[in-house]
């Protein structure tokens, strides 16, 4: 699902543009959402994903970071240098593992329990193979829409010429992502994408 549309961007602008140029701003919006993805760090964006398995190294510690997910439906050690299950884990405190942070979505951390099967997450490639429902949430952030629909309208307005609206202006404008970036830089939209940035340790 995209981040924006052509209809909000036009409530936000409080102009119609013409149907003609749809398809540039559907352009625009994945550039725009393209952008943030990169600049977040969220390669696969924003909104879940069907459940699937991936597969994560193991450290050797009693707690581990993972990709961002809503649930989970599997957590399961591997052996090293294949593909057999070693310990297959069950969520909850008087059991194995637990996930951070705690009555919030969206998680990314578990951490083994004293009374976990294991006592680590052994260390090793491909080790832990985890079933879950991935991202940060059903629908995209209410704010990331928001920014997503400035940073738009800016392309559009910067488009425009004469500083009056003039959709037949449009036809000929392009950005790239240097612009997308001082755009951003320019309507103070940058620390409510930091809030969203995944730092990779």
């Amino acid at each position: 699902m995209a981040y924006t549309t052509k209809s909000k961007i036009e409530n936000y602008l409080a102009i119609d543009i013409d149907s003609s140029f749809a398809d540039q701003i559907s352009d625009w919006i994945s550039a725009v959402e393209s952008y943030i993805n990169n600049y977040t760090g969220r390669k696969d964006g924003f909104e879940n994903s069907a459940a699937s398995v991936r597969y994560f190294d193991g450290n050797g510690e009693t707690e581990i970071d993972i990709d961002e997910f809503t649930s989970l439906s599997s957590v399961e050690i591997l052996e090293a240098n294949g593909d057999d299950v070693e310990w297959a884990l069950t969520e909850g405190l008087e059991n194995d593992y637990i996930t951070y942070p705690y009555n919030k979505t969206p998680q990314y951390r578990l951490i083994l329990t004293p009374n976990a099967s294991v006592g680590a997450w052994y260390k090793g490639k491909k080790r832990i193979k985890v079933k879950g429902v991935w991202g940060h949430s059903t629908s995209v952030p209410a704010d990331i829409e928001l920014v997503t629909t400035m940073l738009v309208a800016s392309i559009i307005e910067k488009g425009l010429k004469g500083g009056k609206v003039k959709t037949e202006s449009l036809g000929d404008y392009s950005v790239t992502y240097a612009d997308i970036n001082e755009t951003a830089q320019a309507i103070g939209v940058k620390k409510i994408l930091d809030a969203y940035k995944i730092y990779k340790l």
